[in-house]
């Protein structure tokens, strides 16, 4: 049938060649020629070659969306584009899309690929990758390339090779080239191993053998995890900048007497735990300098964008901006804006009058002391009809009470307490009495203690603090402190940047809230991490004045995550990445950052910067002193008790002597009538005599 289809072929060109059809040459049928023949699909190379690819992906690539990159050749030759849609044919199982090299190498199609992504690249020379496939970090990519032997290995000795690190080569040449041998030639699956030298050198190594459907070495991952033995002692350089603690120089002093300038610092202490893990060295200067970048962390990301330098420190905040140019650790510290005002010590002592006392127990010490005067008005006088009829009588009342209390056992006045009988008078007087010795002793010895006790000074550690206190708020005029505040519609934040001081710089900033404490009252906005380190480092003992000292509010105004910044698509962010995260885990960075602090803190001579707390304010309310108005209030309630049954005492007492009175005078009375009678009896029985 094969030999028929040729013939058919022939007779057509022929026909063509007649009738003056000049288009058809010698190369063009020879084309259709080889084409009929790969219609035949037992092509038993192509069977070989598409066995391999379903084996690969549905072990090693189905997981992620797949795709499919081919060259000219594979688009052109009529063999390699048949060898290709064959195998794309038997792809019904997996998400995948197909890509020529030109076509892929746009930025549109790499924007729009799903997060997770591999790659199967079907190409004459490997080294086409290098320049239009770009960097892989996460996908595999594997490769299949009809090339010799010497240019899959000087593909491994490329730089472009050390771009991709899960790279799987299978060296299909051989098989699909030598077609007149009865057997399939065998298909040998290289990948390459990483920085073998401090230079970052690969060489290639050969995995195993597709022989007879089936790898010679079974039992091999064909994506081994590479750099098990670091980088060799390879150097990574490092954009930096002073910003301390995280980072900042420092000063060692050798045995030649000779000064040397070593990098320090949180983030440094982290890079430098990971390159001894990792086996690397590090070169660590300074951001370069460009007139277009003033801002100190655009430096940085000046550095990698350029490819000045492949990581990034410093306290960079993970920004979405930022994210578009670099990568980003995960986070490694949390930083904020918050605001550092100045405290002092020496605060007035205005308030020892009032202070021991809330202003409620005033109210209810006042209302128990007047409303005392009408029961001892009542227990003197017997009633208060004196103080209704003449209120001139509540002045003396009142001086009368108040000599009572402070004269209480020398008052012998007629009318003092001491010289009445009456049980209730004396107990309600005694009752108020030790009312009055508490609440004395009470406020002396607030007083005493607010006076001559060390004080806490009053301190701001809140915005809703500084807005009550009408606090100022200044910023610098760079590190973008002044837009962050502005992108948000919060109130209490409008507020505060309504008038906002600008300044060149911290130092200046500081200077001019000691000078005007007087006057106004600043407040500076700024990185809590760095305004810590100002406190702890004893900055404000500059000043020479014991008395004032800066304090960093607890209030964690914008929130911002610390990372190390990577060059985009840095190959070795991952291994980085999982370092950095076991750090965490086991507390390494923790450590540091505890270690830093303490020999800022041993240096500054800061005893503990957590003894300057906001003080609780501890006037004494109503619930301290709930118990003496319950013992005045049991008092007045016994006299009250005790008052009535003298009341119920004394009424009977003058019932049974009027009692006695009443028959006294009813005795009297009959005494009196009988007297009358008798000598009303004897003068009608002695009668005269008379004459007659």
């Amino acid at each position: 049938m094969q030999f028929s289809m040729i013939l058919f072929v022939i007779s057509a060109y022929c026909t063509n060649f007649i009738y003056g059809n000049q288009n058809v040459s010698y190369n063009n049928l020879a084309n259709l020629v080889s084409q009929l023949d790969l219609i035949n699909k037992e092509k038993p190379e192509i069977k070989v070659l598409n066995s391999l690819v379903n084996e690969i992906i549905n072990k090693y690539l189905k997981s992620c969306h797949i795709s499919i990159i081919y060259d000219d050749l594979f688009d052109t030759d009529l063999y390699y584009k048949d060898v290709l849609q064959i195998i794309l044919k038997s792809f019904d199982s997996i998400s995948y899309e197909i890509f020529h090299i030109y076509e892929y190498s746009s930025k549109k199609t790499i924007v729009s690929e799903p997060s997770c992504v591999n790659y199967i690249i079907f190409c004459q020379d490997p080294e086409i990758t290098a320049t239009k496939f770009g960097h892989t970090i996460d996908s595999r990519v594997f490769i299949v390339t009809i090339g010799s032997k010497w240019q899959i290995q000087e593909f491994f000795k490329s730089q472009a090779s050390q771009n991709i690190m899960n790279l799987l080569i299978a060296s299909a040449g051989p098989a699909l080239q030598e077609k007149n041998k009865n057997e399939v030639a065998d298909i040998k699956l290289y990948t390459h191993e990483m920085y073998i030298d401090g230079l970052g050198s690969s060489v290639q190594i050969i995995l195993t053998t597709w022989k007879l459907n089936r790898f010679t070495r079974p039992e091999v991952n064909l994506y081994p995890v590479k750099l098990v033995n670091g980088f060799w002692g390879h150097r990574f350089i490092v954009s930096a900048i002073e910003k301390p603690p995280l980072v900042f120089r420092s000063i060692d002093k050798i045995l030649t007497q000779e000064q040397s300038i070593l990098w320090d610092g949180i983030e440094i202490r982290l890079i430098q735990l990971l390159a001894g893990i990792l086996n690397f060295t590090l070169e660590i200067h300074d951001a370069t300098l460009s007139k277009s970048r003033d801002e100190s962390d655009d430096r940085i990301i000046g550095d990698l964008v350029t490819s000045k330098a492949e990581l990034g420190i410093s306290g960079l905040y993970m920004t979405n901006a930022r994210y578009s140019m670099v990568d980003f650790s995960p986070v490694i510290m949390q930083d904020c804006g918050t605001f550092m005002s100045l405290g002092s010590f020496a605060l007035s002592k205005y308030r020892a009058i009032f202070g021991p006392f809330h202003w409620s127990i005033w109210v209810m010490v006042v209302i128990t002391y007047m409303a005392a005067i009408f029961p001892i008005a009542f227990t003197n006088n017997r009633n208060v009809k004196t103080l209704c009829k003449s209120p001139k009588q509540l002045e003396s009342m009142c001086c009368y009470m108040f000599g009572t209390y402070t004269n209480l056992f020398t008052f012998k006045d007629v009318k003092s307490w001491t010289n009445t009988k009456m049980g209730s008078t004396r107990l309600f007087i005694g009752t108020y009495w030790i009312f009055t010795i508490i609440i004395t002793t009470a406020y002396t010895s607030s007083i005493i203690a607010f006076i001559t006790l060390p004080a806490q000074p009053v301190i701001v550690d809140s915005s809703y603090q500084l807005v009550d206190q009408r606090y100022r708020v200044m910023t610098l005029d760079k590190g973008g402190w002044q837009y962050y505040l502005n992108i948000t519609n919060d109130t209490m934040s409008k507020r505060l940047i309504s008038n906002i001081k600008l300044m060149n710089n911290l130092e200046d900033a500081i200077d001019y809230i000691v000078r005007t404490r007087f006057i106004l009252d600043y407040a500076f906005l700024g990185s809590k991490i760095s305004l810590t380190y100002l406190y702890q480092n004893n900055y404000i003992q500059k000043y020479k004045n014991k008395k004032i000292f800066l304090h960093v509010a607890s209030e964690c105004y914008v929130p911002f995550n610390i990372g190390v910044a990577y060059k985009k698509h840095f190959l070795f962010r991952n291994i980085f990445n999982n370092f950095i995260l076991r750090a965490q885990q086991s507390g390494l960075i923790t450590k540091i950052i505890k270690d830093i602090e303490w020999e800022i803190i041993q240096k500054s001579g800061v005893r503990n910067p957590n003894l300057i707390i906001a003080p609780e304010d501890r006037q004494l309310a109503l619930d301290d002193v709930q118990g003496m108005f319950v013992l005045l209030g049991g008092g007045i309630l016994l006299a009250t008790f005790t008052l009535i049954i003298e009341y119920v005492k004394r009424k009977r007492e003058k019932r049974k002597i009027t009692q006695i009175k009443i028959k006294n005078h009813q005795k009297k009375k009959k005494r009196s009538k009988s007297l009358t009678v008798a000598e009303n009896t004897i003068a009608e029985s002695i009668r005269p005599l008379t004459t007659f």
